[in-house]
């Protein structure tokens, strides 16, 4: 695959990210601007997420149905169209709906990126780039709050809706010049209602699929609980300021990164379910070494944080593996399939991150014992695909 490709990509899985972080800063002049209740303004998030979460099911077979590249473009005009909007709007009400507007439009890249990648390549050419998106898609919930506390203090909240518009309209531009449909219209399916129910039931019936989608959602817990509990676990059992979210995340996004960098130069060395054991070792020693650092002492950094970023580079050699296999099983139907798989994904993360950290978030011991758990189960669900002997798609769906 070409370098310009694989930006593009990059950028199409950085959309949803940056449309959930840049404007994170923003919150407290938000409320007061609005004259809003924080739970109100709240609902601006929610809705981004829950329309994101839901259009995920959808993008892949739509894809499918119309190409790649018909579905891209419309997805990047939507969420340009609904950041000026939410930009221009005057009342909180207008804002939530522009807000969920945008997240309509926001899961399109990850889930349609990941079917044009398997459309285009195999095998360690597909592992490279796969990781080398998920390096990038790493990048944006690292890079997003300081791109939007910079512009609110330069310019205001509008401003960073703005940049979104900005953003995804170039972007579209550049997916207009750049990039050419990789779905031929001879291997593109109904959107008749039976075989597109048949589909959908095939593939969630699949063992093997959910065995490998369910792997990759446990396996990202390590992530998506300590992003959930970050604030008590900084002021709580880090005992910082505002400076201890900065020993977090960097941590666990310099772990992703690096993590993504080394899979892509060992894609060529290594198979995919070489990385994924190298990955596993990895989260593995990593969780229980924290599961053991507070059971015997008391939390300091950066010894507390250091495992946090060996588990997320370890996540990172296993989530291109886990995705490609998964989809791997249905070749005819790898938009439904990706969009499946993204959608269970974004189920964990959201039990994980809202659910089960805050419950866990009080104390660091068993937030740790959550993560090992996590990764062993996740472990065992990769080990029992291997012998799973349910039959790949023929095309019959």
């Amino acid at each position: 695959m070409s370098y310009w490709l694989i930006v593009l990509l990059a950028g199409l899985g950085m959309i949803g990210s940056l449309g959930i972080d840049t404007y994170l800063p923003a919150f407290p002049t938000l409320i007061d601007h609005f004259h809003a209740a924080p739970l109100i303004l709240q609902q601006s998030l929610t809705g981004y997420l829950l329309g994101m979460a839901l259009m995920m099911l959808f993008y892949g077979t739509l894809s499918d149905c119309f190409g790649r590249r018909r579905v891209i473009l419309c997805s990047l005009a939507v969420f340009a169209g609904g950041s000026f909007a939410a930009a221009a709007s005057h009342s909180i009400d207008a804002f939530i709906a522009w807000r969920t507007l945008q997240g309509l439009a926001a899961g399109a890249g990850s889930v349609v990126g990941r079917a044009i990648i398997q459309d285009r390549s195999e095998g360690a050419a597909a592992l490279k780039a796969m990781s080398q998106v998920i390096m990038a898609f790493a990048l944006a919930p690292a890079l997003a709050p300081l791109v939007g506390a910079w512009l609110l203090s330069w310019a205001g909240w509008r401003s960073i809706f703005i940049f979104l518009g900005v953003f995804s309209a170039l972007l579209w531009l550049a997916c207009w010049i750049w990039l050419t449909e990789s779905l031929p219209p001879s291997r593109r399916q109904s959107l008749s209602v039976r075989p597109l129910l048949r589909r959908y039931t095939t593939v969630m019936a699949d063992p093997q699929f959910l065995l490998l989608t369910i792997a990759a959602g446990l396996g990202f817990s390590v992530f998506s609980l300590y992003i959930g509990a970050a604030a008590p676990f900084v002021t709580e059992t880090l005992k910082r300021g505002s400076d201890g979210f900065g020993w977090l995340f960097v941590l666990l996004v310099s772990g992703m990164i690096s993590g993504s960098w080394l899979g892509a130069r060992l894609a060529h060395h290594i198979d995919g379910t070489g990385l994924i054991a190298l990955g596993y070792t990895i989260q593995t020693a990593s969780t229980v070494a924290a599961v053991l650092y507070f059971n015997l002492t008391e939390a300091q950094l950066p010894w507390a944080v250091l495992p946090l970023g060996a588990a997320t580079f370890g996540l990172a050699l296993i989530n291109p593996g886990l995705a490609l296999a998964a989809m791997g099983r249905f070749p005819n139907h790898r938009g439904l399939a990706s969009s499946l798989n993204g959608f269970i994904n974004t189920l964990f993360f959201a039990a994980f991150a809202g659910i089960i950290a805050p419950l866990l978030s009080g104390d660091p011991r068993r937030l740790a014992a959550a993560c090992l758990l996590s990764v062993l189960v996740s472990a065992l669900c990769w080990q029992i695909s291997k012998h799973s002997r349910s039959a790949p798609d023929e095309g019959s769906a």
